[in-house]
């Protein structure tokens, strides 16, 4: 039986929280393992910037031993946009020294991508314009993350790889005859305002005005802000949990009917590709790859970005009419 090729994926260790994260382990899990042996070497693994130093600098030597050791020949690098741009920009560059082909993959959002850039120094862009450019292909999980990046960095060619459908354990999801509550998931935390915390706080007071019966919990990475904890103290219905581990996140969306993602900027969420695999009705903005995957009205409801207003109403119409939830979730 010949060998398989071996592919090495540089990117997050598969075990912290986070889309990129989870997209690597849906990687590792798919059928690809059948033609390829793919190989771990994590980049990051810990906020702490000592250890996070300490973690890249490790990576990297690993990488240099790997190639001269003649253990493959294709490196497939992760990235986003900020420090790990130029992280994985620092990868490219070693591995293409070391004459290894490159694949590139941004997994970050094009509004992300188009901000970061614009602030970008003339040495900055000009050192990432080299990595991009010097990777033997460039990928995007949506076709705007592609346009973005195009645009960002002069390249000619981006391929679109969408984000893979995470696999979820199977059940039977209860309905509302079933005892299933009137609730709301928010996965997105505090941490990175583009996903909107700020949001869905205030469509969560105004949809509460109109529906007190709906539960609302609060997931993600983060502190809660200060609006969330009078929202709190004022609305008993509304639950503040933090990050969830992958067990208590199952236990969550199994009972959970309405999936809420008010982003600013997205590529193609591995929240929402969980969300829909676990049959619930999802309400999102309209960015990124959002419109890619979900068409509104048929697979979920989408809405414009930063309009609490809007987010509210379909908050409302979702929480008033089962046949809608039942229709969309399908």
């Amino acid at each position: 039986m010949p060998e398989r090729p071996r592919v090495l994926q540089m990117g997050p260790a598969p075990s912290i929280g986070g889309g990129m994260a989870a997209a690597l382990r849906g990687l590792l899990e798919s059928p690809l393992t059948d033609r390829y042996e793919l190989e771990v070497l994590p980049t990051y693994r810990s906020a702490r910037p000592l250890r996070g130093a300490a973690v890249f600098a490790a990576a990297l030597l690993r990488l240099t031993g790997w190639s001269l050791r003649g253990r493959g020949r294709i490196v497939h690098i992760h990235s986003t946009v900020r420090g790990s741009s130029y992280r994985k920009s620092i990868c490219t560059l070693l591995a293409k020294a070391l004459r290894r082909q490159v694949v590139l993959q941004m997994h970050s959002g094009a509004g992300d991508i188009a901000y970061f850039s614009a602030g970008l120094s003339r040495p900055a862009h000009a050192f990432l314009r080299t990595a991009f450019g010097a990777a033997d292909a460039v990928l995007a999980v949506s076709e705007a993350s592609a346009a973005a990046l195009r645009d960002a960095y002069g390249l000619d060619s981006v391929e679109v790889v969408p984000n893979p459908a995470p696999r979820v354990p199977r059940f039977e999801r209860l309905g509302p005859a079933g005892g299933e509550e009137l609730a709301v998931a928010y996965l997105g935390g505090f941490a990175n305002l583009a996903k909107g915390g700020d949001v869905i706080l205030a469509a969560v007071e105004i949809a509460l005005a109109r529906t007190p019966g709906l539960r609302v919990t609060l997931a993600g990475p983060g502190e809660l802000p200060a609006a969330g904890s009078a929202l709190l103290d004022a609305e008993p219905s509304v639950t503040w949990v933090g990050w969830l581990g992958s067990e208590e996140k199952d236990k969550l969306l199994r009972v959970t009917p309405i999936f809420a993602l008010p982003s600013r900027s997205e590529g193609l969420p591995m929240a929402l590709l969980e969300a829909m695999a676990y049959g619930m009705a999802v309400l999102a903005t309209d960015v990124g790859g959002i419109p890619e995957v979900v068409d509104s009205g048929v697979e979920g409801l989408l809405v414009a970005p930063e309009d609490p207003a809007a987010l509210a109403e379909g908050l409302c119409a979702l929480a008033g009419d089962a046949e809608l939830r039942g229709r969309l979730a399908a």
